[in-house]
């Protein structure tokens, strides 16, 4: 009698111990996740959750943050500086306007754009980058020479007088129909040389009180307002002025001779004016449009980034790029065709501004489809080149952040690397849908991971990108989902809108700001859902045993569910660590099934080392 003999069903054994990140695509594998809750890669290749931040100190307000030196913090119209070197901190209030800054750091000095000042960090001063003076009193511009020395008339005619006096002042002219025309020559005469030396007024002092309290020599500032032209004293006094000279009370720009009334002085006082010779003896009256005034301006930028000495920026509504004067941010119009010029260059792509940065020695302007490169060392071998690619999102300037000489950034198809060429996709594995619509953007970085905070409306999150890694991980902005950034190199800090937080609780710096008040965060809140489990095994096969292997610190507590075939989630075990730190091992049998999810829930501290699965074979319906 023959009895066929029954194939022996064996079960196989697989183990995981390298755990990706995530991947909200339909492409997610079992050691990636679908979704995640404040789980990071710091201890790859197992998954660990967060550190835990430290809680520095209340803040009710933060405009803006920068790191030079110290710390800065803007809010509520004032400043607060604390010092690396644990001196005392600078505080000014009422200061500054409210509303969300620009800032950029040169030298010692932090810029605030729009408010248009410098913090200096050096002395805890704060002073505006451009300066205005208008005249309410009587102010006089009088031609003179290179060293700002003006001279009176005593006698002028045709040819020289034939008795002159040691060091006697006299203005030789063409025509004595008018004497006081720019074609005439000064002279002063020398008794030891014996002989008439002519003297060039090619620059004219501006005289009143006050004028030159706020302005310094070779500074480029705007002179209008003045009756020079109408006058005939001259026809270029009105414009963009270097300064030459200048002290409390007199300001000296160069201009050209010309007119018929050049050898004389104008006192103006408003809109009146009164020419008189340098003799004294001839007096005329004229009127300007409107009182004199000198003014240092400083553009309007949105966008601002530091490169070579120089702070560059452009604006949003504006199509130019702009930079500062060598190691001056207070002069941005002046134009001597020297190195050290100010530059500025109209763009011709279409669109507004979004962002700026500096990365690899370029200084880089985005708009939303396009990146304007600006290379060169000085004003007269700049050059601008354009790309059309991918650029920065309409309100994701914040996004801009450069990591291992890299530059990340958000981009209205997703988040983008720059390393010099092209911009590289990096958010491959996140769902395009949760990137769009930004309302605000803030980055920074610690360690190599870029954090990237997105305001929606359809709720806020922050992202982790471990650049070395490839990762991205989610966390929670905390707080009332108002987040702000700023990474100092050595630390990430956080603003959530309630408080100033520290990514790293143990970074030294910390206690500059903290004192003793700073505490770490007691319990942190995770999730984690991974993607099917399954879908890579043959149909005969299904998942009859799971064990997770984990650490666990005192006062963790945690859940494992399991969703079937796309099936209601169910509690298949919980574990907790009272305490003192646990090795964990949690098995799980899970009913039968195609493919399975796990999802894991708690709080605290835990690290997930492997993941062991055992599969059994269906054949013949068992």
């Amino acid at each position: 009698m023959y009895l066929p003999e029954l194939p022996a069903l064996k079960n196989s054994r697989r183990q995981m111990r390298v755990f990706g990140g995530l991947n909200e695509t339909f492409g997610c594998t079992e050691a990636e996740y679908g979704a995640e809750r404040n789980f990071s890669s710091r201890d790859f290749p197992a998954l660990s959750t967060r550190v835990p931040r430290r809680r520095l100190r209340d803040q009710e307000s933060a405009d803006g943050m920068y790191h030079l030196n110290g710390f800065l913090l803007i809010g509520g119209g004032g400043l607060t500086y604390t010092p690396d070197s644990g001196a005392e901190p600078v505080v000014r209030q009422g200061v500054l306007t409210e509303g969300k800054k620009s800032l950029v750091g040169i030298g010692t000095r932090v810029l605030i754009f729009p408010d248009k000042v410098a913090f200096d960090t050096a002395d805890g001063t704060l002073k505006p980058l451009g300066a205005a003076w208008t005249s309410s009193e009587s102010v006089e511009m009088t031609p003179c020479d290179a060293e700002g020395k003006t001279y009176t008339v005593s006698r002028w005619g045709l040819e020289e007088p034939e008795d002159p006096a040691d060091g006697e002042v006299f203005l030789k002219v063409k025509a004595e129909s008018s004497p006081w025309n720019a074609d005439g020559v000064l002279e002063v005469y020398s008794s030891s040389l014996e002989r008439w030396t002519g003297v060039t007024l090619d620059y004219c002092k501006i005289s009143a009180t006050g004028i030159g309290a706020d302005f310094a020599v070779w500074d480029t500032v705007t002179v209008e307002g003045t009756a020079a032209a109408a006058a005939g004293l001259c026809e270029d006094l009105d414009g963009e002025k270097v300064l030459y000279d200048a002290g409390e009370d007199w300001l000296m720009v160069r201009i050209t001779p010309g007119g018929e009334h050049f050898y004389g002085r104008i006192l103006q006082t408003g809109t009146e004016a009164s020419w008189s010779s340098l003799d004294g003896k001839s007096n005329l009256s004229y009127n300007s449009d409107k009182p004199l005034r000198c003014t240092r301006r400083v553009p309007d930028l949105d966008y601002l980034t530091e490169c070579d000495n120089r702070v560059w920026g452009c604006s949003g509504s504006e199509n130019v790029i702009y930079a500062c004067k060598l190691g001056d941010p207070t002069n941005w119009f002046s134009y001597r065709n020297t190195a050290a010029d100010s530059y500025a260059v109209t763009v011709g792509s279409d669109g507004d501004f979004t962002g700026a940065a500096t990365c690899m020695g370029y200084v880089l302007f985005f708009k939303e489809n396009s990146l304007h490169k600006l290379c060169g060392t000085k004003p007269s071998d700049f050059q601008l080149s354009s790309l059309r690619c991918r650029g920065v999102a309409k309100h994701a300037a914040g996004s801009l952040c450069v990591i291992n000489e890299t530059l990340y950034y958000l981009s209205p198809e997703g988040v983008m690397a720059w390393d010099g060429s092209l911009p590289v996709k990096v958010s491959g594995t996140l769902d395009p849908s949760g990137l769009t619509g930004a309302q605000r953007a803030a980055a920074g970085w610690l360690d190599g991971r870029y954090y990237l905070y997105l305001k929606r409306e359809e709720g806020s999150r922050l992202l982790v990108y471990d650049t070395e890694r490839g990762l991205w991980h989610e966390e929670d902005p905390g707080g009332t989902g108002e987040l702000e950034m700023l990474s100092s190199g050595r630390q990430l800090y956080l603003w959530d809108g309630a408080a100033l937080w520290a990514a790293g609780p143990a970074r030294e710096e910390d206690a500059v700001l903290a004192g003793d008040g700073g505490e770490a965060e007691a319990k942190i809140p995770f999730r984690l859902e991974t993607g099917e489990m399954g879908l890579d095994d043959s149909e005969d096969k299904y998942l009859a045993h799971l064990v997770l292997r984990l650490e666990a610190q005192p006062g963790t507590e945690l859940a494992v569910w399991a969703s079937c075939d796309g099936g209601p989630w169910e509690k298949l075990a919980q574990a907790a660590a009272r305490t003192e730190p646990k090795k964990l091992r949690i098995p799980l049998t899970p009913r039968r099934h195609d493919t399975l999810r796990l999802r894991l829930t708690g709080a605290g501290q835990m690290t997930l080392r492997s993941m062991s699965r055992t599969f059994a074979p269906a054949k013949g319906g068992l």
